[in-house]
């Protein structure tokens, strides 16, 4: 017995040792079928914040294969597909012999295959080589690689690989895809009669198609059913949880989607984006009637963008009207092309005015400083003389109207005060890449938004303003009071009538700020608008560069921003307090004075208006008291400076100007400035000078070092058009000036 008892144990051992060098040797098999399985692609699947399906992405075969985690696989799935394939998976090691046997002898009497014994995991091997020979050198194939898999694999990947590569035709690879095919949900949701429906279906998705054969595919399901589950059901009851159409797959943000996928190498296999699909739906409503009405206009497409300010996410990404179509380049992604964004850029720009300092130390500009929008020449050889766009001069006006109106002479003006260099520095800390290549091409017209930028630069630079000066990569880009000061402007309407009106498209009941552009060439028109919550940026135009039919502004893309932040706002209506919270703080280091609003001076007592406005704190000492009004004999007399006598001159005849309280100065030509010479009409052609300033009433004018003629006031007069270098020198008292121009 003893010896017996040696001799048993001796062949368990035996067999254990047995079993387990055949298990290394299977490890040690370069080969695993799985990995190759494991490798293949699968579907994207998009969400929106709220968890609505915005896409499931296609494969290059066109088909969809969404994977399907073990995690949500649920007792039902298992039990149907188990049983359906392979009752004894959890039992075997990849081969269940007693099946293979049995199927041998059946397809044997039956002189035909009536089934093939094999096991899920040979199943698995079967994908992988894609031969579907039916000869013995195949099976023993399956056989060898279904245990490799086995020894080194558990059941839980190899069922979930397995789910994941099932085919079910009409493209539908993978439980998960297969389930959204047929019935537009999750595999998890599924009923345990649906379940079966898609179980039967891998077996032949031709001969089982539930669409196309739905008897055949309902009485295997049925049969299927009723082997698993107590509560049987009749063939003709089954029948009503066959699936009645294929999913029509969404396609949504496709513009935003594409964009991440060329962006990022993603490997999540389910992505939830910041796109509220509510949100975007509503976007793209008025974008499409914003083109209606702009049909007589030759504009054909629009972009938006609106962003999250805590996050800088996108919550509507629309890159055109329609993606699908083609006559108006709808794939083409108006987010980020680079357009030239006209006025819409020039919040940067007198931000940064905001912060300049003189070698004392103190502001350049204030919201109070007065600029001259008045018919000026900038640069020496390239001149560049900037115009508003209503082709009118406003004489001087305060830094806040200026902005807020939009008028392009002092802001170019400014432009060329600050430098182009330094300008371009501060928005590239704001993100606008794209300016590295046209910015400096662009010149002084970068102060009226000549260079080219996208939505995408433009829209996260303008929430710096409502987010107190910070970057949304943390970067301190302007100071708090800077933006709170910018955002002041830009929400006044009465600063904003001089160059709109008082137009209702800015009336919100919410704090909120707005900016628009055009550019020069009428290709693109710009409404940027932001709350303490959002920044939406909206362009319209055409893709292929052709220019808009009349001066339409930017009201129809500002009506396009400030409805969908109605939208916003009045889905949740505010309480009072929230609406309190959503005012812009007032600047800590400026405080409201009251100026004169024609000058910007401290009011005098002859002001006959006068505006409260931000000045530094403690600055008011120091200012100058309004001496533009006088009262003269009893009546108030308004004395302008000299550098509006042309302004003056041509717009306003009955001004008065102060001569003589500026040095002299030759306003135009600019020294070093180049005219060309014309036969055409050449008996009319003159080279315009005009002095300002100077002490005296006369002007002494010297033209290549020789006395030219005496001036009156006001200094304009007139120089020959003559090839060559030629200098023109004046004498007022004892100031004097001189300039060099050529004539080519």
């Amino acid at each position: 017995m003893h010896h017996r008892i040696k001799v048993f144990l001796a062949a368990i051992l035996g067999l254990l040792a047995i079993n387990i060098a055949v298990r290394l040797v299977l490890l040690l098999v370069p080969y695993d079928p799985l990995k190759e399985l494991k490798a293949r692609p699968y579907s994207t699947v998009y969400y929106d914040s709220q968890g609505k399906l915005l896409q499931v992405t296609s494969l290059e075969n066109g088909g969809r294969r969404e994977k399907l985690d073990s995690q949500a696989l649920n007792k039902d799935i298992k039990k149907i597909f188990i049983k359906a394939e392979d009752k004894r998976f959890y039992f075997h090691k990849g081969v269940d012999y007693p099946a293979l046997i049995s199927a041998f002898f059946q397809n044997a009497g039956g002189k035909q295959i009536v089934r093939g014994g094999s096991t899920i995991t040979m199943q698995l091997v079967k994908m992988v080589n894609k031969d579907n020979t039916l000869t013995v050198q195949r099976k023993l194939h399956d056989i060898f690689y279904a245990n490799v898999i086995e020894a080194k694999h558990t059941k839980k990947i190899i069922f979930e690989t397995y789910l994941n590569n099932l085919y079910f035709g009409h493209g539908a690879t993978g439980l998960a895809s297969a389930a959204r095919t047929f019935y537009g949900r999750p595999a998890q949701e599924l009923l345990p009669q649906e379940l079966c429906c898609l179980a039967v279906i891998p077996r032949n998705p031709t001969f089982y198609d539930p669409l196309k054969n739905p008897q055949n595919c309902a009485q295997r399901a049925c049969e299927l059913y009723n082997k698993i589950f107590k509560d049987k059901i009749s063939l003709e009851d089954f029948a009503a949880f066959l699936p009645k159409e294929v999913f029509s797959y969404p396609y949504e943000a496709p513009h935003y989607i594409r964009f991440l996928r060329q962006k990022e190498n993603q490997t999540d296999n389910s992505i939830r984006l910041s796109i509220n699909l509510e949100l975007q739906h509503y976007a793209l409503q008025l974008i499409n009637d914003a083109l209606a009405q702009a049909q007589n206009s030759r504009i054909s497409n629009a972009s938006l963008l609106l962003i999250e300010n805590k996050s800088g996410l996108p919550l509507v990404w629309l890159g055109s009207a329609d993606f699908f179509d083609d006559a108006h380049n709808g794939q083409i992604d108006g987010v980020l092309v680079k357009n030239q964004p006209g006025s819409s850029m020039k919040p940067f720009l007198y931000a940064l005015a905001l912060e300049a300092k003189d070698s004392d130390g103190k502001n350049l500009y204030t919201p109070a400083s007065i600029l001259a929008d008045i018919p000026q020449e900038f640069g020496e050889e390239k001149l560049y003389i900037p115009s508003n766009f209503n082709n009118r001069y406003n004489g001087p006006v305060r830094f806040r109207i200026a902005l807020a109106s939009s008028l392009n002479v002092p802001a170019v003006s400014i432009l060329e005060e600050l430098g182009v260099s330094n300008y371009l520095e501060k928005l590239y800390q704001l993100g606008f890449e794209s300016l590295r290549q046209t910015g400096k091409k662009a010149d002084l017209g970068l102060a009226l938004g000549a260079g080219e930028v996208s939505l995408n630069e433009l829209v996260p630079a303008f929430a710096v303003f409502v987010r107190d000066g910070k970057s949304f990569e943390g970067r301190q880009v302007y100071e708090e009071d800077t933006a709170r000061l910018i955002c002041s402007i830009l929400s006044d309407k009465a600063a904003r009538s001089l160059g709109f009106g008082y137009s209702q498209t800015f009336e919100t009941k919410y704090p909120a700020i707005f900016k628009t552009g055009t550019s020069n060439q009428y290709q693109n028109i710009i409404a940027l608008g932001a709350t303490k919550d959002y920044t939406i940026g909206v362009w319209m135009g055409n893709f292929n560069g052709q220019t808009v039919i009349g001066k339409t502004g930017s009201s129809l893309p500002a009506w396009v921003a400030r409805k969908l932040l109605d939208y916003l706002y009045e889905k949740n209506p505010l309480s009072a307090q929230e609406l309190k919270d959503l005012e812009f703080p007032e600047p800590q280091n400026w405080t409201k004075e009251k100026i004169c609003s024609l000058s910007g001076m401290k009011a005098g007592p002859d002001c006959p208006a006068t505006v409260y406005e931000y000045c530094r704190n403690g600055s008011l000492d120091q200012m100058q008291s309004c001496n533009w009004h006088k009262e003269k004999d009893g009546s108030l007399q308004t004395l302008y400076p000299p550098e509006y006598q042309q302004w003056a001159r041509t717009t306003k005849p009955d001004v008065h100007i102060n001569y003589n309280t500026a040095p002299l100065s030759i306003q135009t030509p600019k020294n070093k400035a180049l005219f060309y010479y014309s036969q055409l009409h050449k008996e009319k052609q003159a080279v315009w000078v005009e002095v300002f300033g100077g002490a005296e009433n006369t002007l002494e004018v010297y033209y290549d070092n020789k006395k030219y003629q005496m001036v009156e006031r006001p200094f304009v007069f007139s120089l020959p058009v003559e090839r060559g270098q030629h200098t023109c020198r004046v004498v007022c008292g004892d100031e004097a000036c001189e300039i060099s121009f050529t004539v080519k």
